[in-house]
Parts: C-alpha cells; sequence; structure tokens
C-alpha cells in the first residue's frame, strides 16, 4: 500500500511538472480581427521630480512582473513622471498598441491594463467632438476622453482595466480601476513621491518602500483569510480601491475616491420571466463582447451552472469549436469533472482536463508566495492548475465569476435570510442560548453533514450581524478567538473586531437580508479574494481571463431585481437555474452548488498534516513568535470543541501565513524578491 501510494506521488508529479512545461500543440485557428489591440499585461511607474533620471527603477518593475506580458516593453519618461507596461498580445502583434501611448501633442501620457468594451461607441463620440484618433484601439481612447472630461473619464468606462494617466500640463497623475476591481493596482509613498504597479512584487524592487507588517492585516486575515479593504498587509503600500481613483495633484497627496457603487435600490419591477429573459440577454451581450479576439478563446468549465452558461453562450457565438478546461481531484466528493464532460459534449467543445492532487503540495510555497501577502482561498491551488493547463494552447480563458455573489447561488443566503426571520421572531435576545446550546452540543467529525450544518447554523443565530458573516461565509477566527490565540501577546492596539470594520450595519438597516448579503459578497468575498485569486492564477500562467458575469450593464441590471427573484425557498440561483434548465444537460441544471473547492479536511489531517506541523510549529514561525506558543499547538491540534471542517480552514489558514512569512523574511534578508527573474534585456525607453 506504502509502495503504490508513492508510486501515484512520483506518477502525479511527473504529470504535474510535465503540463508546467507543455507548448501549444498547434497553432490556434485567428477568430475574425475585431480592430482592436485588447491584451493582457501589467503596469508600473513612478511619480517623482526626478523620474526622467530613474527610468532603471521602473525597468526593474516591470522585471518583476514579466510574467504579465512577454511580448512587449516600452517606458516613457517625462519631467514629474516615469510610466512603463509589459504586454501579451491577443490581437495586435505589432507595434500599432505599443504603450505607453498618448494624445496629439503627448502631453495625455497613459498605461492600461484591461479592455473597454464600448471603445467603439466612445470613439465614435470624441471625433464627432473634434478628436483626432490615429488607430483602432481602446486605448487610445483613453487619453482622449480624459482629455474632454477630466478624472470623471472613468465614469464612462465599461469595461476592465488599471489605467495610470499622467497629465503633464496639470502635473496630475490618475491611478483607476474597475468597478469590480477585477484589474489591481497599488500604490506605495517614496521619498519625493509615489510608486505604482499591477502587483506589489514590482513595488518590492523600489527603495523607500515601507514593508513592515501591520498588525491589524493580520488581525483581519485571521477573520477573512485574505486582506481585505484598501490596505496591504504592509504599512506602506495601499490598493486603489475598486471602483475607485487615486488623484496626486502636484507634490500633494495621493487623494482617493469612488465613482460608482453598488447600488440595489429602487427595485425594478419586473416578472421573474421579465428577469430571466433580461438577464439572458444581457449575459449574451456581455459573452459575445469578450468573444472578441484574434487568437482561440477558451473556457473555464468546472461542471457548474455558471460556467456551463458562459461555455453554451460562448459556444452559440462561435464559428469554431471552443476549447474547453477541467481541474479533477481522485476525492469524488470533490471531483466535477464528469458534468463538466456532459457539457463538453452537448457543446461539441475540445475539451481538456486534468486531476491534481496530492502531488501539487510541493507547489503549494511558490502558490503562496506569489500573492505577495497572506492569502488563503483554497481553490487558488485548482486555479493555478486549471490556468497553466490552459495557457499551454490559449491566451484568453472566459469564467463565470461573480455569478454566485450577484445570484444568490451560496447556500449562505439561505441560512442569512433564515437568521434574518428568526431575528424578526425575537431569537436575537436568545443569543447567549444558541451559544451554549452549540457550545454543549458535540464538534461535527465531518463537514458537509445535516448535523454540521445545524450545529453551524445555532452559532449563526448566537452571532451580531458582522460576526454572523464571517460564520456564513468564511467560518474563520472572531475577535474573542483571536483574543485567545494572542494570548498576552496580542498587539498594542489590542485585537481588532475585523467584521465590525469592515461590514457596514447601516446596510441591513435599508436592504433585505439577500441584497445585505450579496453586497458584502460583492465588496468582500469577490473583491478580497476570488478575483485576486483569478487575476493571481491566470496572470501568473500569462492568461487572460475574462468574467462575462460580471459585466457592468448584467451587475446593475442584477442587483435591482426584487429578493424574491434572486432567492426562491430554499433553491439558490432560481434565476440562473431557469437557464440552465433550457440550455444545459438536466443533472447540471439540478444538481446542488459545490464549489470550486479541495479536499482539504483530508489534506490538512492526513496528506499535508506533516508539513501543518513542521512549518507552523517550527521555532522560527510567524506563529509560534506572534501568538501564545501552546496555544497555536492546540489549535494545530484540533480542539475537541471545533468542528473538523472549520478546523480544517483554520489550519490551512496558519499555513498560508507561514509559507507567506518565510517568503517576506527572506526577501527582508537579501533586500530583494527572490521570485523576480534575472531581467534579460534593458528595456526600451521612450523620452519625452
Amino acid at each position: 500500500m506504502v509502495r503504490a501510494g508513492r508510486m501515484l506521488t512520483q506518477t502525479l508529479t511527473g504529470a504535474y511538472r510535465f503540463w508546467r512545461r507543455m507548448k501549444p500543440a498547434r497553432e490556434p485557428p485567428r477568430a475574425q480581427n475585431e480592430g482592436t489591440d485588447r491584451r493582457m499585461c501589467g503596469i508600473a511607474g513612478l511619480h517623482h521630480p526626478d523620474a526622467a533620471a530613474r527610468a532603471a527603477a521602473v525597468g526593474a518593475m516591470l522585471e518583476a512582473i514579466r510574467h504579465r506580458g512577454r511580448d512587449d516593453t516600452g517606458i516613457w519618461t517625462g519631467p514629474g513622471c516615469a510610466l512603463g507596461h509589459v504586454r501579451l498580445s491577443i490581437i495586435d502583434l505589432g507595434d500599432g498598441g505599443h504603450q505607453p501611448m498618448g494624445n496629439e501633442d503627448g502631453s495625455v501620457q497613459i498605461v492600461f491594463n484591461g479592455e473597454i468594451y464600448n471603445y467603439r461607441k466612445l470613439r465614435d463620440a470624441l471625433q464627432a467632438k473634434g478628436h483626432t484618433l490615429r488607430g483602432g484601439s481602446d486605448t487610445e481612447v483613453i487619453p482622449h476622453l480624459y482629455e474632454e472630461y477630466g478624472p470623471a473619464f472613468v465614469e464612462r468606462l465599461r469595461g476592465m482595466f488599471a489605467i495610470a494617466l499622467w497629465d503633464a500640463k496639470r502635473r496630475r497623475l490618475v491611478l483607476a480601476r474597475d468597478r469590480a476591481g477585477k484589474k489591481p493596482l497599488f500604490y506605495a509613498p517614496v521619498p519625493g513621491g509615489i510608486a505604482f504597479a499591477s502587483e506589489m512584487k514590482a513595488l518590492f524592487t523600489v527603495p523607500g518602500v515601507d514593508t513592515d507588517i501591520r498588525a491589524d492585516a493580520i488581525d483581519d486575515y485571521l477573520s477573512f483569510g485574505a486582506v481585505p479593504g484598501d490596505e496591504t498587509v504592509y504599512r506602506g503600500i495601499r490598493r486603489v480601491p475598486a471602483a475607485g481613483m487615486v488623484c496626486v495633484e502636484g507634490a500633494g497627496a495621493p487623494a482617493a475616491a469612488r465613482y460608482w457603487s453598488p447600488a440595489f435600490l429602487p427595485k425594478l419591477r419586473l416578472s421573474r420571466e421579465e428577469a430571466v429573459d433580461g438577464v439572458l440577454e444581457r449575459l449574451r451581450r456581455a459573452v459575445a463582447l469578450r468573444l472578441r479576439s484574434d487568437v482561440r478563446v477558451g473556457c473555464f468549465l468546472s461542471g457548474g451552472i455558471d460556467s456551463g452558461l458562459v461555455t453554451a453562450l460562448a459556444a452559440e457565438a462561435s464559428a469554431a469549436p471552443l476549447r474547453t478546461y477541467s481541474i479533477g481531484f481522485a476525492d469524488d466528493a470533490f471531483d466535477e469533472r464528469g458534468a463538466a464532460a456532459e457539457v463538453a459534449a452537448r457543446f461539441g467543445t475540445d475539451h481538456v482536463e486534468l486531476t491534481v492532487e496530492p502531488a501539487v503540495a510541493a507547489e503549494i510555497p511558490h502558490i503562496v508566495g506569489h500573492f505577495d501577502e497572506p492569502f488563503s482561498d483554497p481553490s487558488m491551488i485548482p486555479s493555478f492548475a486549471v490556468s497553466r493547463l490552459a495557457a499551454a494552447d490559449v491566451k484568453v480563458v472566459l469564467n463565470g465569476d461573480g455569478a454566485d455573489e450577484l445570484f444568490a447561488g451560496y447556500r449562505h443566503f439561505i441560512a442569512a435570510r433564515s437568521a434574518h426571520m428568526a431575528d424578526r421572531l425575537g431569537a436575537a435576545a436568545l443569543r447567549p442560548l444558541f451559544a451554549r446550546l452549540a457550545g454543549a452540543l458535540p464538534a461535527p467529525a465531518d463537514g458537509r453533514t445535516p448535523y454540521q450544518f445545524l450545529h453551524r447554523f445555532l452559532r449563526v443565530l448566537a452571532a451580531n450581524d458582522a460576526e454572523r458573516f464571517l460564520v456564513l461565509t468564511g467560518d474563520r477566527l472572531n475577535r474573542a478567538e483571536k483574543a485567545w490565540l494572542y494570548g498576552d501577546r496580542a498587539p498594542g492596539g489590542g485585537v481588532r473586531d475585523s467584521a465590525q470594520h469592515f461590514l457596514n450595519a447601516a446596510d441591513a438597516a435599508v436592504l433585505g437580508p439577500v441584497d445585505v448579503t450579496s453586497l458584502r459578497d460583492f465588496r468582500l468575498l469577490l473583491g478580497s479574494e476570488h478575483l485576486v485569486k483569478m487575476d493571481m492564477a491566470s496572470m501568473a500562467a500569462t492568461l487572460e481571463a475574462r468574467s462575462p458575469f460580471l459585466d457592468q450593464e448584467l451587475i446593475e441590471f442584477t442587483m435591482r431585481l426584487p429578493e424574491r427573484h434572486k432567492l426562491s425557498g430554499r433553491t439558490t440561483k432560481p434565476l440562473l437555474r431557469t437557464l440552465a434548465a433550457r440550455m444545459l444537460p438536466h443533472s447540471v441544471a439540478t444538481a446542488p452548488k459545490r464549489g470550486f473547492e479541495v479536499p482539504l479536511q483530508r489534506w490538512m489531517e492526513r496528506d499535508m498534516n506533516a508539513m501543518l506541523r513542521e512549518s507552523v510549529l517550527d521555532a522560527g514561525s510567524y506563529a509560534m513568535n506572534n501568538f501564545d506558543p501552546a496555544r497555536v499547538r492546540a489549535l494545530i491540534d484540533r480542539p475537541a470543541t471545533m468542528d473538523a471542517k472549520r478546523w480544517s480552514g483554520i489550519a490551512w489558514m496558519l499555513l498560508c501565513l507561514e509559507f507567506w512569512h518565510q517568503g517576506h523574511r527572506a526577501r527582508r534578508r537579501s533586500g530583494a524578491d527572490l521570485s523576480i527573474p534575472a531581467a534579460p534585456a534593458a528595456p526600451e525607453i521612450r523620452v519625452a
């Protein structure tokens, strides 16, 4: 048995390493040229009085994010600013889409990562106002749109984007991100100015960036499994907000503001049938827009409804067969390859699948380290795997991200609504009783059992509004549990109530429980976890991921639908299930929600338990030096009062924290990010 296990591990390891080295087996067929220059890329820059003399610093930043685009590099420098760009061409393989790009007189320069879907309409309007646009790119629209509307230009963009724009006449720097936050952008004060980039690893190369750890960020991580909000784990690095912009005027300080907010009110007065038709109409348009490419486009196909609908509509709009990709596990409880294969067969896709585990354990430190700060969503493992699989022969994939948050796809929507109804009947006054009852009952030994759901719901009823969200979602550590873990090593400012800090209680006063949960999922689960995970996983493989469900038009329509249409009885995402019944195999349309999950409990209890103990309980680990050592050991041993499913998530979170911290310590000792490859050649430099 031991020998068989070793042989299986060696076989999977070999397959995994071979898969990472795979090259396209054939040149993918080219679609009709849409006249755009859409590409995936990375951006970086420096706002500084002596920026022109610091082009080499921008070049080093670009090398740190070379994986985001290997086809082209450009740097523009001028008095006060230097902008840099790396790209992977998806349509325009020549110099026509070279960035940085400017307006007619060069006074406005931009670097841009993403896609603008309404660029043709914007182009026509700008030309009618007298602007001269030489090419056919969506990038070229941006500086002219800024000339016309100033910083408010971003309100007119429909797409996914991270933009850095320099206005030389006004000495103004503008950094902006799309509404959902698909494309990341970070900035950091440096002596005399600020540096900015698509990933934090680029900022690690800039002298003067403060990378000391924020204690509050670790608190937040222990509650959410990621570092939410506009701050990062580092004192000196911040995120440009989703749906926000940061402006720097002259030598002034960065000023952040949001240009868009999710709006659930006023509600649309539509029947259920009208709502279904409205969703289909907008989703069909969103998919068609995201299929524009000169290279073959693929789809991630998990076996669930969301990716199945995207695949169905993409197949409907595509002349050539789609390429679809699925990742599975040997554990049948977490393997959806059978359902994915059914969908692929129905639509005649060129389907590829891969089994990943347990040899993937060797890759975990590398994957966690790629995120630059603590991150523990376990679905990052299959996300990296499926991205690498797809990147072997396509440059663009469509996925189903955003559907669960917008259409009430998670089971915790049902629990949130039930808890809300119970509170209205007086259950809020009985919270101490529910807490004692949950504590007195035996901890569930396994996840996804009726008893485990009941036990967890008792803890939901015992929690206040903010902590209830934690129990419903990641179910990690609340404030009291964090205080217990710290013991007498709590930070000087005390243990932060992370749930209360990030969740606005006023939302619950004006919105119903389904909309409140959707709003919080959109901001925290989607914005701080799922989109971060997908951007880092896909870009690490030099792959562009597009999300039709996060189309602005579809988002704004869905949010304003009545709650009764978004959650019906105990059926999650009924609107999408209605569409699935029309378009997908019956077994897929009626299957319960499973999620992009991994067999985490088995990994933590058996397959990776030795790794967990060796890493987290090491004398030099972050946990053993910043929390109470005896309580860390007790937590890793699993307290008798903690159910096994919840424990596995918390243990995994501590393991990911340690892998991140090992990389952070190594980088601080060496003064450089060890993951950055040596620069193969000096980048092209264009001087204004």
